[in-house]
């Protein structure tokens, strides 16, 4: 009873050992991960300004060509309006005049359209310098918030070679064939490989271990393992728990 007891003891410690360093290597992989995220939205300011560029060219050349209709109708407008002077007869005068106002109401449509194109230009030249300024002033914080998560990873990493040592110590006082099976329950089992039981119930997977099971675990004289979730088990009192 004494040596499983040991036993457990030192799977124990060796598991508060193993959920140590997956504590700090996961306090390191959040932080980088926060940076993926950030990297990310800083790439999507990049993506949509070159996407808002590449739609301003259409609508800058949409524009020019309007103006060179309007620059192209004003000289016909011109041409008619010095032809009027010279007309002949009445139905003439009347046909120039109404080509002179149709093409006075085209002319003015474009315009309208013109404002219209210059109005989109500068609110999307204005878009593109935000997103550029955005992405600029999360490139800088983004470079310093990943300064600080280098420094506070080699930090880490300080810390968990420490613990390293101290682990490679509580391996080897660990039985070979119990250590190899910590090793699997752990894997698998999202770094839990042993687990208290109270009052019957696991304490890993919440499940009521069968009864005889139970008052063979309380004798303490040999490990068990829960039959739902195979982690190796415990007796801890209700007292203990909480």
């Amino acid at each position: 009873m004494e040596d499983v007891q040991k036993e457990l003891n030192k799977l124990l410690e060796l598991q508060d050992i193993d959920l140590r360093i997956r504590a700090l290597d996961e306090q390191s992989i959040d932080g980088y991960a926060q940076l993926d995220v950030e990297q990310e939205g800083i790439d999507a300011n990049i993506a949509e300004a070159e996407d808002l560029k590449e739609r301003l060219e259409v609508v800058g050349k949409e524009k020019r060509d309007v103006e060179y209709e309007l620059e192209d109708e004003t000289i016909r407008l011109k041409d008619r309006q010095a032809k009027l002077m010279n007309v002949q007869t009445n139905r003439e005068y009347q046909s120039l005049l109404k080509e002179i106002e149709h093409t006075k109401g085209d002319n003015k449509r474009r315009f309208e359209e013109i404002e219209r194109y210059t109005e989109i230009a500068e609110a999307m030249q204005q878009k593109i310098i935000a997103l550029e300024t955005e992405a600029a002033e999360g490139a800088v914080a983004l470079a310093e918030e990943k300064a600080k998560i280098d420094a506070l990873t080699s930090k880490l990493e300080k810390q968990k070679t420490k613990i390293d040592k101290t682990r490679g110590a509580k391996v080897k006082k660990v039985t070979g064939s119990i250590y190899k099976r910590y090793e699997q329950l752990r894997e698998r089992r999202n770094g839990i490989a042993i687990v208290g039981v109270t009052e019957g119930v696991c304490q890993g997977c919440y499940m009521t271990i069968p009864p005889q099971q139970f008052n063979e675990l309380m004798k303490g004289d040999q490990l068990h393992t829960c039959p739902t979730c195979q982690r190796m088990m415990f007796h801890m009192p209700q007292s203990e728990e909480e």
